[in-house]
């Protein structure tokens, strides 16, 4: 199948963008459309080719930044609320919040901001950290790091110390008193700068205290080993302990104690108490608190006292603290001396012990027997709650378990005999006997 020239102008037709220039016409619509936002109702490729900024600003371009402008004498309408200036609103003010505002108070308005037009500048020139910049203000910093490293050298030359170089700083920091730490610091030759040292290099480190990979974590980022790497060794042999142990002394437990407060304190109270964001406000109140609650302890004993008295058991006796000895003496509980040779009582169970009835003397279960089972020691009786026959009653029973006895071996003999008699053995003639067991 054959097209001529004009089917084929018919099938592709070739149109011109704004600036007339030929768009192919086998180019996909999704390029040749331009997005919605440019509003853009003809076909074109502009929006596909590099525009030309229109901003020509750079760097040179500045703008006053945090500077103030004249100061106002009156709330005008319209300002923030809680300032006074007329350059933002309350929600965006960064001052700190009144408790009686500008606006009713008409008091320490504060001045306008100077707002610059920052629509000329590129997205660079907007976000310069140094735009607005005095250099000259830095000649303050040098005269002030001058003196200080004039300081230094007197200082070397003072102990001795001088090295060929002259340079100060490869081997000497000063922290601003005056002492060097040189072995607090590591010097990097290839970034200039200096590391600082977490430990002593005398000093075993944390991890080095137990090797057994099931043994404490060790946090290799933070260098921080939190649990006792050697909880099985005695305290005293215990070099570190771990983090927590440190954490969980000293001022720290105080600070979880009023942390504890500032929760509990608020949830009742319904106040708005927190450790963070106003600390002051928190530990005020935690120590005020707990100044009454030492005021309330205090009173109540005291009114203990006059109502039924015992405070001179306060204060001990000085004879009786001067005649300790050391002596080692324990107590029982009643408040005496324990005796060694003394016996403990044995401690009994919830039943009844060492009860008899029937004019026994022995309790049930002293006396065991084969063919009669458990029963008492003083008359061999198997029945319980029976009447205690003595040493008749002893004849009797053994008398009764030599007959069960005989009986007992009467019944197995005649037990053994029948079995004997109808087993399949006995039924045949022993000639037929003895030939199975010639074939077997």
């Amino acid at each position: 199948m054959s097209f001529n020239k004009k089917g084929r102008e018919d099938l592709m037709q070739i149109t011109n963008d704004e600036d007339g220039r030929e768009i192919n016409p086998h180019m996909p619509q999704y390029i040749i459309n331009a997005p919605w936002y440019l509003k853009e109702s003809t076909p074109s490729l502009k929006h596909q080719r590099i525009r030309k900024q229109q901003n020509s600003s750079t760097f040179d371009n500045w703008y006053q930044r945090g500077q103030k402008g004249q100061n106002n004498l009156k709330f005008k309408k319209g300002a923030c609320t809680n300032c006074g200036s007329t350059t933002h609103q309350s929600k965006d003010c960064c001052e700190r919040p009144r408790q009686i505002g500008a606006k009713f108070s008409n008091t320490d308005i504060q001045p306008d901001d100077i707002l610059t037009n920052v629509g000329g500048l590129n997205y660079d020139a907007k976000r310069d950290r140094w735009n607005g910049y005095d250099p000259e203000t830095y000649k303050s910093q040098i005269q002030e790091y001058e003196i200080l490293e004039e300081k230094r050298k007197e200082t070397r030359l003072q102990e001795g110390q001088q090295t060929e170089s002259g340079n100060l700083d490869d081997e000497f920091k000063d922290n601003g008193t005056g002492e060097h730490q040189t072995q607090m610091t590591t010097r990097d030759p290839r970034t200039k700068t200096m590391t600082r040292n977490l430990r002593i290099r005398e000093d075993k480190a944390n991890y080095l205290l137990n090797l057994d990979v099931n043994s404490a974590y060790f946090d290799p980022k933070s260098r921080s080993l939190r649990e006792n790497p050697n909880p099985h060794l005695p305290p005293e042999k215990q070099v570190f302990k771990g983090l927590n142990q440190i954490r969980l002394t000293g001022e720290t437990l105080q600070m979880y104690e009023q942390e504890r407060f500032a929760w509990q304190y608020a949830e009742q109270h319904n106040l708005n108490l927190n450790t963070v964001s106003l600390p002051t406000l928190t530990e005020k109140t935690y120590k005020q608190i707990k100044v009454k609650k030492e005021e309330q302890k205090i009173g109540r004993a005291e009114s203990l006292f006059d109502r039924y008295g015992g405070e001179e058991h306060l204060n001990p006796q000085i004879d009786l603290l001067l005649g300790q000895t050391e002596r080692f003496v324990e107590y029982e509980e009643d408040g005496l001396p324990k005796n060694p040779l003394k016996k403990k009582d044995l401690t009994k169970s919830k039943y009844l012990e060492d009860f008899f009835y029937g004019d026994h003397t022995s309790v049930w279960g002293s006396w065991w027997s084969d063919v009669l089972g458990w029963g008492y020691d003083c008359c061999y009786s198997n029945e319980k709650h029976s009447v205690c026959l003595g040493e008749k009653g002893k004849r009797l029973q053994l008398n009764k378990e030599a007959r069960l006895k005989r009986e007992i071996e009467e019944d197995l003999q005649k037990a053994q005999v029948q079995d004997q008699k109808s087993s399949p053995i006995h039924q045949q003639p022993p000639q037929q006997i003895i030939q199975q067991i010639q074939q077997q």
